[in-house]
């Protein structure tokens, strides 16, 4: 993995807060900043993958949904 040096601009606050989870995970500051933008491209990547998913769908003919129990039963055949 080749890494470059970038500028990046932060709030005060969560640039504190990133150094302070760095220390207590025991790591750099530029492991969490690095980790959290992988996280947050693999979070949008995979939301775009999802969003361009689709169902295909099946014409299934007359709608059924108004039928009676006759028409779904009939007359039941009682043996003799």
């Amino acid at each position: 993995m080749q890494l470059v040096r970038t500028t990046i601009r932060l709030e005060k606050q969560l640039k504190k807060d990133a150094e302070t989870l760095a220390i207590e995970k025991e790591t750099s500051f530029q492991k969490v900043v690095s980790e959290a933008v992988g996280e947050y491209v693999a979070k949008r990547k995979t939301k775009k993958i999802l969003k361009n998913w689709h169902f295909p769908t099946v014409d299934l003919g007359v709608p059924l949904d108004n039928l009676t129990r006759d028409e779904i039963y009939g007359d039941p055949e009682i043996p003799c």
